[in-house]
């Protein structure tokens, strides 16, 4: 996905928050949590959407709550996604640097990767990556493009451009979107 000729690596990163998670059972801890009836339909919906939209990643990478497993079960099988999937449980009750650990690690060897995980941190992710504020509501997509200028250093913390492609959330039409 990147030109030899110019030392450049261009990628694409999809981050989605989880979906709506059940707060029935107060026994359970916050790890625990499954999916509702309306996170599960949401996850549904942005599994078809990234089917629609030819947009499946390399790579899947979740946290390890069960609400963001579940939430990555969902939109895998309508997805039809049966690439590799890793669960990394330091991307729960985590910052933003383990986030931006493990994206840069993943973008060593893959070019489009898609992360599942929590707020607050996904929006400070956002906001860091491409200089903006989105508001991330439960099973929130957001697409944006990268340009690592040296394809040698894929960091985070290197020099990159990025560009907000896309924000959907289930409630959207497919076809749309938002920015």
């Amino acid at each position: 996905m990147y030109d030899m000729n110019d030392g450049r690596s261009n990628k694409i990163l999809l981050i989605l928050r989880h979906a709506k998670s059940s707060w029935k059972n107060k026994k359970l801890d916050d790890h625990g949590r499954p999916l509702n009836k309306r996170g599960r339909s949401e996850a549904i919906k942005m599994g078809k959407y990234l089917n629609k939209m030819s947009i499946l990643p390399n790579l899947i990478i979740t946290s390890s709550a069960l609400r963001a497993i579940e939430t990555t079960k969902y939109v895998c099988k309508h997805a039809r996604y049966e690439n590799l999937v890793e669960v990394n449980s330091s991307l729960y009750g985590s910052n933003m640097d383990n986030y931006i650990s493990v994206i840069s690690t993943a973008f060593k060897t893959e070019e489009k990767l898609l992360i599942v995980g929590h707020n607050p941190v996904l929006e400070e992710l956002v906001s860091f990556i491409a200089n903006k504020i989105i508001t991330l509501p439960t099973c929130t997509l957001v697409q944006i493009n990268l340009i690592f200028e040296n394809r040698d250093s894929i960091s985070l913390y290197d020099i990159f451009r990025s560009e907000i492609v896309n924000v959907w959330q289930p409630k959207d039409p497919i076809e749309s979107n938002n920015l």
